[in-house]
């Protein structure tokens, strides 16, 4: 049994390549998990972590609902130009 150059090559990259995607998973699934639980435990309240995409298509959705209705000058603004933040502040407070 030799050892080539090709093998210990591959292997090298094989090494690299999964320590690579170990990086992009811990960034993307276990830190916000984690994160997410210690601030459970400290009492703070919220919406579950979602992979990648979050609140996004919330956010989209009640942006598009409130610019449909009409806004009158005694309005408050904060509902119309920021809806998902004015959403979550009145559920879980500041």
């Amino acid at each position: 049994m030799s050892v080539t150059i090709t093998s210990v090559l591959a292997s090298v990259v094989c090494v690299a390549v999964l320590r690579w995607a170990w990086g992009v998973l811990n960034w993307v699934w276990f830190r916000p998990t984690r994160v997410e639980r210690c601030l459970r435990q400290q009492g703070f309240a919220g919406k579950p972590y979602r992979f990648l995409v979050g609140d996004w298509k919330e956010n989209t959705d009640m942006l598009k609902e409130a610019r449909t209705k009409p806004i009158g000058l005694s309005d408050a603004i904060l509902p119309r130009v920021m809806p998902f933040l004015h959403q979550l502040v009145k559920d879980y407070g500041i």
